[in-house]
């Protein structure tokens, strides 16, 4: 949607959001969720409820891409620019996960 709309992506990825709240995570919900091409989770937080619990959350913030305007993008370009996305997203995790301790030994994987 970016190529074809000629806007920029600042690649960011926020370090601890998953401290924040636990996830139910069970194969009916994953079924159903992608049935209905829509997330299905319980969630909860403080005091058992859908509140976020006060962690701390550290966000590190990539390079903008540069996406050029296509306005037919080909599978090809596609996965050229989201490689280069993923590139940067890794190179930003690597960069600053020692600034969060339960990240320090961690590495991302992206599929």
């Amino acid at each position: 949607m970016a190529l074809r709309e000629g806007v920029d992506v600042v690649p960011i990825y926020f370090f601890g959001n998953t401290t924040v709240l636990s996830i139910l995570k069970h194969p009916i919900l994953e079924y159903l969720s992608r049935k209905i091409q829509a997330a299905v989770t319980l969630m909860w937080g403080k005091y058992g409820l859908p509140i976020p619990r006060s962690h701390k959350i550290f966000c590190a913030i990539g390079s903008p891409l540069g996406l050029p305007y296509l306005k037919d993008p080909t599978d090809e370009e596609i996965n050229i620019w989201h490689a280069k996305y993923c590139k940067e997203i890794k190179r930003i995790f690597d960069k600053y996960k020692e600034k969060v301790p339960l990240y320090k030994d961690k590495e991302l994987f992206i599929d």
